[in-house]
């Protein structure tokens, strides 16, 4: 009989995940499957009152030292919704160790938090999970990614910390209970109409709304992700399920 305390946990970290585009591994043993995707982005911060800041010269006239930080784009495995992640060199110097040996573009891989909250010793595993089929690897490739320079230009501009991600005044600019912008629901609408139904209900149920354009503006840029999750998705079935001697 399962045991609902983990059940509910691992149901409550996914809802979690989903009200934001950056992946929190915040405890001792929280992990994800995920793939990588695209190219890193490095850039120099430091620590100032708690908070992660992009380095510039007015800190290094006051003395500040930077220390450099690289950020990821990453899907889910399970529901190829699109991530950011941001770790320091040693996490990097893992996935270069990764990527050597396996390829990222071929495998998906669990990552895998050992350290407690705000522990500055914490560090992570990074182990392949499971080969990608080709099909799979098309899937993954086609994703949309994130705009990583403007995530952090976001962050900063809404004073945000980088150690986990943006404040939820750096996600959106909207207000709370701000619906979707009207052009952004329209193209997502018009994508979703050349999918199967069964999309259709995917991408309701996973909001929990009945119209797309009920889509609160908080979670424009997951629901924008999620759309291209699926169209990449149906479209690497469309194509296996081609008969190459058909007429």
């Amino acid at each position: 009989m399962p045991n609902m305390w983990e059940m509910t946990a691992e149901m409550a970290k996914q809802h979690e995940q989903q009200g934001s585009v950056w992946l929190k591994l915040a405890n001792d043993g929280d992990t994800a499957v995920v793939v990588f995707l695209g190219e890193p982005y490095p850039r120099e911060v430091c620590f100032i009152g708690g908070r992660c800041v992009g380095f510039d010269e007015k800190l290094k006239a006051q003395g500040h030292k930077p220390s450099l930080r690289i950020t990821y784009n990453l899907a889910l495995y399970s529901t190829r919704e699109v991530k950011v992640l941001e770790r320091p060199t040693a996490f990097f110097d893992s996935l270069m160790e990764v990527r050597a040996k396996y390829g990222l573009e071929k495998w998906a891989f669990e990552v895998k938090r050992h350290g407690a909250a705000n522990d500055p010793k914490t560090t992570y595993s990074i182990l392949p999970e499971c080969q990608l089929t080709p099909d799979e690897q098309q899937a993954f490739q086609r994703l949309h990614l994130h705009d990583i320079q403007k995530l952090h230009a976001a962050e900063a501009a809404g004073n945000g910390g980088g150690s986990g991600g943006p404040s939820p005044a750096a996600t959106s600019s909207a207000k709370a209970g701000e619906p979707v912008d009207v052009r952004l629901a329209q193209a997502m609408a018009t994508a979703l109409k050349a999918l199967p139904r069964e999309a259709v209900d995917r991408f309701l149920q996973k909001f929990s709304v009945q119209r797309i354009r009920d889509i609160p503006a908080s979670k424009a840029e997951l629901a924008r992700a999620f759309v291209d999750s699926l169209v990449a998705e149906y479209s690497a079935e469309s194509v296996a399920d081609v008969d190459p001697f058909g007429p």
